[in-house]
């Protein structure tokens, strides 16, 4: 009897794991410096053919070789390595790979934040009349290389399908910076103008660049910052680092300008009413900036705690702690600056002035920061029900009692230090007290902050109330035949869990929705969970080991 045929063996799978983890490390971090050192190079020769003399060849040949060779070499160098990369990127595995949006992510935003500070710098200048070859030349080259970048980052093929909102939401945040950050100094420009002028405004060229000159880099901020943020959609984006992003500017940076704007002009106003002896331009000085970063620091956070309100409710919390942290930072910032002008009174070192606008300057962080801290932490409702099973509740208790105790124990060693030098050295002039006012000052702060949240941690321990919600899976794997982003966000909702989604190659029809794929999970416990979504609603959820 004739024996079948045996097959043919079959052709060895590619190799997964550590050896392609390394070798796609090591290309994009290749690909990385090439790109910066051949970007280099040719915004070099760009200045060069942009100066006044319009000539690539000048007396500068050192600084002419160093841009040839990074040009010409780093150059194809970074072009074989794309060309490399950019064939076998369409695999489902390589697009999968962490590696490759975090190469994109951090190509795109050194070549985005390098790109706009040239070109935004060199437009404010030029208004001036100050040609800045340099800049264009950077600015032109690096905009292209983040437009290449940005067209990879966008393409359906090829493109990453992991972490695929960073670099947008990363680039909003750059925009925003921007647009900020210009329209804060130049309405501080036309204030110091005005105060400058007596409410008589000189159009001239050196009183308008100050207010003009911000005006660029508020309007290329606005720019970015309105692109990514309606049309690349990142206001819709429901992922970690959107939902961090989100409570970084309305928790910390906006309410941060907000409260610093407001504290200043508080210490100036307190300045003008105590009679000080100083000129009246000397007072009004901070006034400019101080109304600025109040003005727009509250239009912003009031604009992203709408965008906050309509997210679920564990971000309003997070973002909810986070202002309670900065306002509490600035009132024992006050507490501190206020003890220290108290001490500086037994001193001899300090004038009186210099004495009053340190103690003026405190009792306004410490009325500021601590109005700011009564509204948003509500000590009065601290120990409530509702407040103990707030999200995130007891880590920020506890954040906030080891930062504390850490920065009280330091002032403690540096009180102690100045103690002994003190008692060693005493004839080198200086107090106790003057040279080690400012620890005293923090020590005190930082006490009374520990103490209070030590007090509200061991309240909230002994309740019987329920904490929040434990959550119970880490990182939730959906192979899903739709898009799943709804699913998605269903998922993430309801077990607050890391969600990844793998899209089936094969249809299939009558898939569960998100909700009951989130039904699903109700009662699983573990750190990793894959969920797979088959037809007819049915899913299966298989927990994986670590």
């Amino acid at each position: 009897m004739a024996s079948a045929a045996q097959a043919p063996p079959a052709a060895p799978a590619p190799a997964v794991g550590g050896v392609q983890t390394v070798r796609r490390v090591i290309t994009y971090l290749l690909l990385l410096v090439m790109v910066i050192i051949a970007a280099m190079g040719l915004s070099g020769l760009l200045e060069r053919a942009l100066g006044p003399d319009r000539s690539i060849v000048s007396y500068d040949n050192y600084g002419l070789a160093q841009n040839l060779a990074f040009s010409l070499i780093a150059g194809p160098l970074a072009a074989l390595l794309w060309w490399l990369v950019w064939r076998t990127s369409a695999s489902a595995r390589d697009r999968a790979s962490v590696a490759w949006p975090v190469y994109l992510v951090i190509t795109s935003t050194i070549a985005l934040i390098t790109f706009t500070t040239s070109l935004f710098g060199w437009a404010a200048q030029a208004l001036a009349g100050d040609w800045q070859p340099g800049g264009l030349a950077t600015g032109i080259v690096w905009g292209l290389v983040w437009l290449w970048h940005y067209w990879m980052w966008r393409h359906p093929a090829k493109g990453p399908t992991r972490l695929v909102g960073v670099a947008p939401a990363i680039a909003s945040l750059v925009g925003l910076t921007y647009g900020v950050g210009g329209l804060v100094f130049s309405l501080s420009g036309l204030i110091d103008s005005t105060v400058d002028a007596f409410g008589q405004l000189v159009v001239s060229g050196s009183t308008w660049e100050p207010i003009v000159q911000p005006l660029v880099w508020a309007v290329g901020g606005g720019i970015l910052w309105w692109w990514h943020w309606f049309r690349v959609g990142v206001c819709k984006q429901t992922t970690g680092f959107a939902n961090v992003l989100l409570v970084f500017i309305t928790g910390f940076a906006a309410f941060a300008v907000f409260a610093f704007g407001v504290t200043l002009t508080l210490a100036t106003i307190l300045e003008l009413v105590t009679g000080s002896t100083d000129p009246l331009a000397v007072l009004l000085d901070p006034l400019g900036i101080a109304i600025a970063c109040a003005a727009f620091g509250a239009l912003t956070l009031v604009y992203h705690v709408r965008v906050v309100a309509a997210h679920p409710p564990v971000i309003a919390s997070a973002t909810r702690l986070v202002t309670s942290g900065v306002a509490l930072a600035f009132a024992a910032t006050g507490v501190g600056v206020t003890v220290n002008a108290l001490l500086a009174t037994f001193a001899s070192t300090l004038v009186a002035d210099n004495i009053r606008n340190l103690l003026l300057g405190g009792i306004s962080a410490l009325l500021v920061g601590g109005a700011l801290w009564w509204v948003t932490w509500r000590p009065v409702s601290a120990s409530s029900p509702g407040r103990v099973a707030t999200p995130g509740r007891r880590v920020y208790l506890v954040v906030i009692f080891g930062l504390s105790a850490l920065v009280a124990l330091i002032t403690l060693l540096v009180i102690g230090f100045q103690l002994f030098s003190f008692l060693l050295d005493s004839a080198n002039g200086g107090s106790f007290i003057d040279r080690s006012r400012q620890a005293i000052g923090l020590l005190a702060a930082t006490v009374l902050v520990a103490a209070y949240h030590f007090a509200i941690w061991r309240s909230d321990r002994s309740n019987s109330i329920g904490h929040e919600q434990v959550r119970r899976i880490d990182r939730v794997t959906l192979v899903t035949a739709s898009g799943g982003t709804d699913a998605a966000d269903a998922i993430r909702a309801a077990t607050g869990a890391r969600v990844t989604v793998l899209r089936r190659a094969d249809a299939v029809h009558g898939e569960a929705d998100g909700a009951a794929l989130a039904k699903a999970l109700d009662g699983v416990e573990a750190g990793h969970v894959l969920v797979v979504a088959g037809a007819k609603s049915a899913v299966e959820v298989i927990r994986l080991g670590d």
